[in-house]
């Protein structure tokens, strides 16, 4: 779900609306029943649920019209509007299912349309055999939402398109520069242990974690170890702050910062200062894309954050999949999962993090 704490535009019309939901949801929505949610201030947020294929509604399915339901009904006043993207009988299938739940907690349902090859039909309206042309690009509320600042890519396989991992000779040397702070790490730790000073472990493993899914928190309750947590608080700081004027890490940073988020202390402490600035999307981003395949959990939890506190349902559900993929034991991803499931608004993630 997508909350929408953005600049006012007014919509008057169904062609302005549909002209919004890309900008609403990031992307323009395919084979998709989008929900809207109307409050008494207009637009309160929306939902994306992919459409099913044939056969009996999924408990999974039942479970996020049941979500919607319960949101819809804490605005006490609240509406909905159902679009469906795709072929006539996908989208009444789907139009049927989460009717059946709106209507039984009482919600009132103001519109249902259909929307393909250019053209929508109102569902209650069975004469519209040839639906109505219309040009979303056309609608000002499109270029009142670019002026915003407001972006839609083409599709949500766009969205993730922009977290793909690097390739060729950039992942040859993050590659590099990950073994080399994998062993740095390591051997760290191993000096921190409170029991050994043995240092003659082989950590020669390139790319992988090794050691250090053995929860390195629990080493760390020693001098030497209460020293590294501060000096990766440091570390991240400091590349935050270089993010934060438009300059990416180099590869040595970004390796090194990538393997001490397997500190669950650091990731905590990270995650408490994320914040709805677009550098720290961008940061987010650019780790994911570096990090080598066993390091991708923790940027892409922390990214599914910022984009949860920015009310962007569509990143946060692309990159805590793409955390949960990584690691599926990841605790952070795991809550955030069932964040995004839930449609936690912003406001809420935020008040957790003070908490």
């Amino acid at each position: 779900m997508s909350h929408t704490d953005r600049p006012t535009i007014r919509v008057t019309t169904v062609r302005d609306l549909l002209a919004l939901i890309p900008f609403l949801l990031r992307f323009q929505p395919e084979d998709s029943l989008v929900v809207i949610v109307l409050g008494r201030d207009g637009i309160a947020f929306t939902a994306r649920i992919a459409l099913a294929g044939p056969g009996p509604v999924s408990p999974a399915l039942h479970a996020v019209w049941a979500t919607i339901a319960e949101k819809v009904a804490a605005l006490r006043d609240g509406s909905v509007v159902l679009i469906g993207y795709g072929t006539a009988d996908r989208v009444q299938a789907a139009v049927d299912t989460g009717t059946v739940v709106l209507r039984r907690a009482g919600i009132p349902i103001s519109e249902v349309l259909r929307v393909a090859d250019g053209h929508y039909w109102h569902l209650d309206r069975p004469n519209m055999v040839d639906g109505v042309a219309f040009d979303p690009t056309a609608s000002p509320v499109a270029a009142a939402a670019v002026y915003a600042g407001l972006v839609a890519v083409p599709s949500r396989d766009a969205v993730a398109a922009a977290l793909a991992p690097i390739a060729g000779a950039a992942r040859e040397r993050m590659s590099t520069a990950t073994a080399d702070a994998c062993a740095f790490l390591l051997e760290l730790l191993d000096a921190a242990r409170p029991d050994t000073g043995n240092s003659d472990t082989d950590h020669s493993k390139t790319g992988s974690s090794g050691d250090l899914d053995e929860d390195p928190d629990s080493v760390l309750d020693t001098p030497l170890g209460l020293a590294l947590q501060r000096g990766a608080r440091i570390y991240l700081t400091r590349a935050q702050d270089s993010y934060r004027t438009g300059r990416p890490v180099d590869d040595d940073t970004a390796a090194v910062l990538t393997v001490l988020l397997v500190l669950p202390s650091l990731r905590d402490y990270a995650a408490r200062l994320t914040n709805t600035e677009p550098w720290q999307q961008q940061m987010w981003t650019d780790l994911i894309r570096r990090a080598e395949p066993a390091f991708t959990a923790g940027p892409a939890a922390l990214l599914a954050l910022c984009a949860l506190r920015c009310g962007d349902g569509a990143l946060a559900d692309i990159a805590v999949r793409r955390a949960l993929d990584a690691d599926p034991d990841d605790r952070l991803a795991q809550l955030l999962a069932c964040a995004v499931a839930a449609g936690i608004g912003p406001d809420t993630v935020a008040a957790l993090l003070a908490a």
